[in-house]
């Protein structure tokens, strides 16, 4: 059997993007409470879910998204190497002080109503917690946008491999192995300077899937109240379950003096 250790783990690469969109809307919208499964080109049965967006109102920005994330270095793909096909991405970017968020940008040429209250929702998350004037020594963050792991490896630790270091992993350069290289997206992140890793977990797969790899959480949007203009946006009867979304953080230089004032 195919398990975390046995998959092949490497950069996204930009000529990557459209089977990993392919990938995404067949194993990361339809369990993702904010979104909708409606127009997708998957054989899933259509389900709605808490903004009601289809697949056509993110199609432009998750194609030219997926581009970004492959640019920033940080994003990792996960292969079975017999077969080649995927087993899960991570997507992320590095944020700095002169480019704090990343959503944000996103509000600016919105296509649809629906799609700019998911900008405006991601954009709120991201904005919640002032990493940079919290973490006063921190230069570069590491954000984890999305991750996605197939139904056919759920909870066999690939998650868990796509975020954070094991020993038994490895890169795929050409058809050689480099077990050193730094694989997965922390450590990535930490060669690239990181030093304070983040994510918008909004559903409770992911919020359980940080927790246990000791992100604490910082932030947390009630679904049920949240409010864009004096109207609330989420339809909480199709989340998935999911009461809330959370902004999580982990240290990831832990070497360095980095520590929270706040809890000091």
């Amino acid at each position: 059997m195919v398990d975390a250790d046995s998959l092949c783990y490497s950069s996204l690469k930009e000529e990557d993007g459209e089977e990993v969109v392919a990938f995404m809307a067949e194993h990361f919208y339809p369990r993702e409470p904010l979104w909708s499964m409606e127009g997708l080109p998957t054989e899933h049965s259509p389900q709605s879910t808490g903004l009601h967006m289809t697949y056509e109102d993110n199609k432009e920005w998750i194609h030219g998204s997926v581009q970004e994330w492959a640019r920033s270095g940080v994003s990792v793909v996960a292969r079975d190497p017999a077969t080649g096909r995927l087993g899960g991405t991570l997507l992320g970017t590095i944020l700095t002080r002169q480019q704090a968020n990343t959503y944000q940008q996103a509000l600016n040429s919105p296509k649809t109503k629906v799609c700019e209250d998911s900008a405006h929702v991601l954009s709120v998350l991201e904005a919640a917690v002032d990493f940079f004037a919290r973490y006063q020594c921190v230069d570069r963050i590491l954000e984890l946008a999305m991750i996605t792991v197939s139904e056919q490896m759920g909870g066999r630790g690939v998650g868990r491999q796509l975020v954070q270091f094991s020993p038994r992993a490895a890169l795929v350069t050409g058809l050689r192995r480099v077990p050193w290289f730094p694989q997965e997206s922390e450590q990535r992140g930490r060669h690239l300077g990181c030093q304070l890793a983040t994510a918008q977990a909004t559903a409770v797969p992911s919020q359980r899937l940080l927790y246990r790899l000791g992100y604490e959480s910082l932030y947390t949007m009630d679904y049920t109240t949240f409010e864009i203009a004096g109207d609330r946006v989420f339809d909480v009867d199709k989340m998935l379950g999911t009461p809330s979304a959370k902004v999580m953080a982990r240290l990831i230089t832990p070497d360095q003096d980095v520590s929270d004032p706040a809890l000091e």
